[in-house]
Protein backbone atom coordinates (compact mmCIF):
# COMPACT_ATOMS: atom_id res chain seq x y z
CA UNK A 1 0.00 0.00 0.00
CA UNK A 2 1.28 3.01 -1.17
CA UNK A 3 0.06 7.40 -0.01
CA UNK A 4 3.23 8.99 -0.92
CA UNK A 5 2.49 12.03 -2.92
CA UNK A 6 -0.85 11.73 -2.58
CA UNK A 7 -2.37 14.90 -1.14
CA UNK A 8 -6.25 16.42 -0.15
CA UNK A 9 -6.14 20.06 -1.22
CA UNK A 10 -9.00 22.22 0.97
CA UNK A 11 -12.06 22.65 -0.80
CA UNK A 12 -11.00 20.69 -4.16
CA UNK A 13 -13.03 16.99 -4.40
CA UNK A 14 -10.56 13.95 -4.23
CA UNK A 15 -7.26 13.29 -4.24
CA UNK A 16 -4.37 14.44 -6.01
CA UNK A 17 -1.07 13.06 -7.21
CA UNK A 18 2.17 15.09 -6.88
CA UNK A 19 3.53 15.23 -10.63
CA UNK A 20 6.59 18.10 -10.30
CA UNK A 21 7.61 20.99 -8.29
CA UNK A 22 6.63 24.08 -9.86
CA UNK A 23 7.93 27.98 -9.04
CA UNK A 24 4.65 28.60 -7.13
CA UNK A 25 3.58 25.55 -5.46
CA UNK A 26 3.42 21.66 -6.53
CA UNK A 27 1.56 20.55 -9.99
CA UNK A 28 -0.71 17.78 -9.29
CA UNK A 29 -2.81 15.57 -11.17
CA UNK A 30 -6.73 14.54 -9.89
CA UNK A 31 -6.86 10.70 -9.23
CA UNK A 32 -10.90 11.43 -10.30
CA UNK A 33 -10.56 13.17 -13.86
CA UNK A 34 -6.34 13.29 -14.54
CA UNK A 35 -6.93 17.08 -14.55
CA UNK A 36 -3.75 18.77 -13.92
CA UNK A 37 -3.41 22.14 -12.25
CA UNK A 38 -0.56 23.90 -10.01
CA UNK A 39 -1.47 23.70 -6.41
CA UNK A 40 -0.22 27.41 -5.16
CA UNK A 41 1.04 27.82 -1.79
CA UNK A 42 -1.84 29.47 -0.72
CA UNK A 43 -3.72 26.38 -0.95
CA UNK A 44 -3.70 24.36 1.95
CA UNK A 45 -2.09 21.07 1.18
CA UNK A 46 -2.04 17.94 2.95
CA UNK A 47 -0.30 14.99 2.52
CA UNK A 48 -2.34 12.06 3.18
CA UNK A 49 1.20 10.35 5.13
CA UNK A 50 0.70 13.26 7.71
CA UNK A 51 -2.71 12.93 8.54
CA UNK A 52 -4.28 11.21 11.67
CA UNK A 53 -7.22 10.10 12.91
CA UNK A 54 -8.18 10.91 16.76
CA UNK A 55 -8.07 8.46 18.95
CA UNK A 56 -8.49 7.51 22.80
CA UNK A 57 -4.78 6.34 22.88
CA UNK A 58 -2.59 7.54 20.43
CA UNK A 59 -3.49 9.07 17.10
CA UNK A 60 -3.60 6.80 14.42
CA UNK A 61 -2.05 7.67 10.83
CA UNK A 62 -4.19 7.21 7.80
CA UNK A 63 -2.11 4.84 6.44
CA UNK A 64 -2.91 2.64 9.28
CA UNK A 65 -6.65 2.80 9.02
CA UNK A 66 -6.54 1.86 5.40
CA UNK A 67 -4.55 -1.28 6.06
CA UNK A 68 -7.16 -1.83 8.49
CA UNK A 69 -10.26 -1.35 5.93
CA UNK A 70 -7.92 -3.16 3.14
CA UNK A 71 -7.65 -6.13 5.44
CA UNK A 72 -11.17 -6.07 6.57
CA UNK A 73 -13.06 -5.59 3.04
CA UNK A 74 -9.76 -8.31 1.45
CA UNK A 75 -8.33 -5.66 -0.15
CA UNK A 76 -11.22 -5.04 -2.25
CA UNK A 77 -13.62 -1.44 -2.47
CA UNK A 78 -16.10 -0.47 0.08
CA UNK A 79 -20.05 -1.11 -1.33
CA UNK A 80 -22.55 1.19 -0.73
CA UNK A 81 -20.73 4.41 1.38
CA UNK A 82 -22.87 7.00 -0.73
CA UNK A 83 -26.60 5.61 0.79
CA UNK A 84 -25.07 4.33 4.30
CA UNK A 85 -26.24 6.75 7.27
CA UNK A 86 -24.50 8.03 9.79
CA UNK A 87 -25.03 5.23 12.40
CA UNK A 88 -24.08 2.96 10.29
CA UNK A 89 -20.88 4.45 8.99
CA UNK A 90 -19.81 5.24 12.47
CA UNK A 91 -20.32 0.90 13.54
CA UNK A 92 -18.11 0.51 10.46
CA UNK A 93 -15.01 3.22 11.11
CA UNK A 94 -15.50 1.23 15.10
CA UNK A 95 -14.98 -1.78 13.68
CA UNK A 96 -12.46 -0.45 11.50
CA UNK A 97 -10.74 1.81 13.92
CA UNK A 98 -11.58 0.81 17.65
CA UNK A 99 -10.43 3.43 19.86
CA UNK A 100 -10.65 6.25 17.58
CA UNK A 101 -12.57 9.25 19.35
CA UNK A 102 -16.02 9.61 18.40
CA UNK A 103 -16.45 13.21 19.80
CA UNK A 104 -13.48 14.67 17.49
CA UNK A 105 -13.93 12.54 14.57
CA UNK A 106 -17.09 14.02 13.18
CA UNK A 107 -19.13 11.94 10.64
CA UNK A 108 -17.93 13.74 7.62
CA UNK A 109 -14.78 13.10 8.66
CA UNK A 110 -15.61 9.24 8.09
CA UNK A 111 -17.05 9.50 5.23
CA UNK A 112 -14.64 11.19 3.66
CA UNK A 113 -11.67 8.66 4.75
CA UNK A 114 -13.70 5.66 3.06
CA UNK A 115 -14.02 7.78 -0.30
CA UNK A 116 -10.03 8.47 0.33
CA UNK A 117 -10.42 4.50 0.22
CA UNK A 118 -12.36 4.04 -2.03
CA UNK A 119 -10.19 6.42 -4.65
CA UNK A 120 -6.88 4.85 -3.97
CA UNK A 121 -8.08 1.31 -4.75
CA UNK A 122 -9.60 2.55 -8.14
CA UNK A 123 -6.22 3.98 -8.68
CA UNK A 124 -4.18 0.85 -7.94
CA UNK A 125 -3.00 1.93 -4.50
CA UNK A 126 -4.52 -0.62 -2.11
CA UNK A 127 -2.93 -3.61 -2.80
CA UNK A 128 -1.69 -6.57 -0.67
CA UNK A 129 1.74 -6.57 -0.10
CA UNK A 130 2.55 -10.33 -1.56
CA UNK A 131 0.93 -8.98 -4.90
CA UNK A 132 3.70 -5.85 -4.70
CA UNK A 133 6.25 -8.38 -3.87
CA UNK A 134 5.37 -10.69 -7.18
CA UNK A 135 5.42 -7.31 -9.17
CA UNK A 136 8.89 -7.05 -8.06
CA UNK A 137 9.70 -10.51 -9.16
CA UNK A 138 7.95 -10.13 -12.28
CA UNK A 139 10.22 -6.88 -12.99
CA UNK A 140 13.32 -8.71 -11.82
CA UNK A 141 12.94 -11.82 -13.93
CA UNK A 142 12.31 -9.60 -17.57
CA UNK A 143 15.45 -7.73 -16.61
CA UNK A 144 17.71 -11.21 -16.22
CA UNK A 145 16.05 -12.39 -19.33
CA UNK A 146 16.78 -8.80 -21.31
CA UNK A 147 20.20 -9.05 -20.18
CA UNK A 148 20.95 -12.39 -21.10
CA UNK A 149 19.55 -11.79 -24.46
CA UNK A 150 22.81 -11.26 -27.23
CA UNK A 151 23.14 -7.27 -27.65
CA UNK A 152 21.60 -6.14 -30.52
CA UNK A 153 24.17 -5.68 -33.77
CA UNK A 154 25.85 -2.18 -33.99
CA UNK A 155 25.45 -0.12 -37.06
CA UNK A 156 28.85 -0.09 -39.32
CA UNK A 157 31.16 2.78 -38.52
CA UNK A 158 31.57 5.19 -41.07
CA UNK A 159 33.95 4.55 -43.91
CA UNK A 160 37.26 6.79 -43.89
CA UNK A 161 37.75 8.61 -46.84
CA UNK A 162 41.18 8.35 -48.66
CA UNK A 163 43.65 11.32 -49.77
CA UNK A 164 42.41 10.09 -53.38
CA UNK A 165 38.82 10.76 -52.86
CA UNK A 166 39.01 13.98 -50.81
CA UNK A 167 41.32 14.76 -54.07
CA UNK A 168 38.90 13.39 -56.20
CA UNK A 169 36.00 15.85 -54.08
CA UNK A 170 38.04 19.25 -54.68
CA UNK A 171 38.50 18.34 -58.44
CA UNK A 172 34.70 18.09 -58.83
CA UNK A 173 33.55 21.27 -56.31
CA UNK A 174 33.58 24.47 -58.38
CA UNK A 175 36.74 26.49 -57.88
CA UNK A 176 35.77 29.83 -55.06
CA UNK A 177 37.05 32.87 -56.45
CA UNK A 178 38.43 35.02 -53.29
CA UNK A 179 38.17 38.54 -53.39
CA UNK A 180 41.31 41.05 -53.41
CA UNK A 181 41.64 42.67 -50.15
CA UNK A 182 39.89 46.29 -50.76
CA UNK A 183 42.07 49.28 -51.52
CA UNK A 184 42.24 52.07 -48.58
CA UNK A 185 41.84 55.63 -49.91
CA UNK A 186 44.08 58.08 -49.20
CA UNK A 187 43.37 60.40 -46.48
Amino acid sequence: MDISGIFAISGKPGLFKSIAQSKHGVIVESLIDKKRFNAYTSYKVSSLEDITVFSVDEDVTLLEVFKSIAEKENYKAIQVIETANKEDLRAYFAVVVPTYDADRVYDSDIKKILKWYNLLHQNGRIVKASEVKEEVKDVEVAKEETKSEKPKAKAPKAKAITKEEKSEEKAVKPAVKKKAPAKKKAE
